[in-house]
């Protein structure tokens, strides 16, 4: 486990990009031993009035040191700072997570809000997603100070450095941006060592029928195609890519085959295992990797939000499925 560690430590040191030798005692160690810092919030708590310009380039007046916030979207980062709220967006599930939202409540309306239920919390600063649009935030205005987070991008030093200057805890937000740093280049390294380099990926899932998650809003197609560079079949690309029709558009069972590529990852909505209505299917049981039993399994549901207090579970179980799904041993 020193060793490891110690490994790890003077990877980053070099700024190696997750290029990390191999330990004797296995690498899915390595991201494990990477600690996500425990931050406390430290404003004080008097009034402290700033005017901050949002990503919009509005100008937006509020108290610096509140916290009675609301956060109708992107709760993930912001709570990482130590940072108290009111109430978060209710299509995030807390499990693992409840320490850093003692005391806060699930918004019932996210999407869309819900203004009256908002009011109801007294909110002196409200926190919303990235796209929101003009005329909404108008109108979330007349309750509170607005400010849009940078939820769409996955550049974590853009988000959280954003964040930390909302609050001007910049010192934390460092903290945390060496931190997604640190955990996503031991993973790209993780995963390089599983020796898949050259081979494709395509990822199924089960929306009525039996398809393939578009690339847009799932965060674990960042992670592979993007971030490790993991390959995939151009029709598979090209089926992601693919926004003139409607997403999930279901795949025949006598097309599914012509998708797989050399690795296969099912993307359940809380499954462990394939359901039924995947498993009999006919076109499902012809992919090689189901017949030579190495499909992954993830639990897609977490990929649909990006946020720092998320990115271990949603590397690891990337780095598991992967090892199922190129036949990894553990040796």
């Amino acid at each position: 486990m020193k060793k490891t560690l110690a490994l790890i430590l003077a990877a980053l040191a070099l700024s190696c990009l997750g290029l990390f030798g191999c330990s004797d005692d296995g690498d899915a160690k390595a991201v494990a031993d990477i600690d996500f810092p425990q931050l406390t919030d430290t404003r004080g708590t008097e009034y402290k009035e700033k005017t901050f310009t949002t990503l919009n380039g509005d100008q937006v007046t509020y108290n610096a040191n509140t916290r009675r916030i609301v956060c109708v979207f992107g709760s993930q980062d912001v709570v990482a700072f130590g940072i108290p709220l009111l109430a978060y967006e209710g299509t995030t599930d807390i499990t693992g997570y409840e320490s850093f939202y003692e005391g806060a409540t699930a918004l019932l309306s996210s999407s869309p809000f819900s203004a009256e239920e908002i009011l109801s919390f007294e909110p002196e600063l409200i926190l919303v997603n990235q796209k929101m649009s003009a005329a909404n935030i108008a109108a979330l205005s007349k309750i509170a100070p607005v400010i849009p987070l940078y939820t769409d991008s996955t550049d974590f030093a853009t988000r959280l450095a954003y964040i930390g200057e909302i609050f001007d805890l910049q010192e934390s937000a460092q903290t945390l941006i060496d931190y997604a740093d640190s955990v996503k280049n031991a993973m790209i390294g993780e995963i390089k060592d599983l020796g898949l380099e050259g081979k494709t990926l395509t990822i199924y899932t089960y929306m009525g029928n039996i398809t393939i998650p578009p690339e847009r809003g799932w965060f674990m197609n960042t992670i592979l195609y993007d971030y490790v560079g993991i390959e995939r079949e151009d029709n598979v690309k090209a089926f992601m890519q693919d926004e003139s029709g409607v997403a999930y558009s279901a795949i025949s069972s006598e097309k599914l085959k012509e998708y797989e590529g050399d690795m296969v990852i099912y993307a359940g909505f809380g499954e462990t295992e394939p359901s039924t209505y995947v498993s009999e299917n006919v076109g499902w049981q012809s992919l090689d990797a189901v017949k030579e039993g190495r499909v992954g399994v993830i639990d897609i549901t977490p990929y649909a939000q990006k946020g720092v207090i998320l990115l271990y579970n949603q590397y690891m179980q990337l780095l598991e499925a992967l090892k199922v799904a190129g036949q990894v041993s553990e040796g």
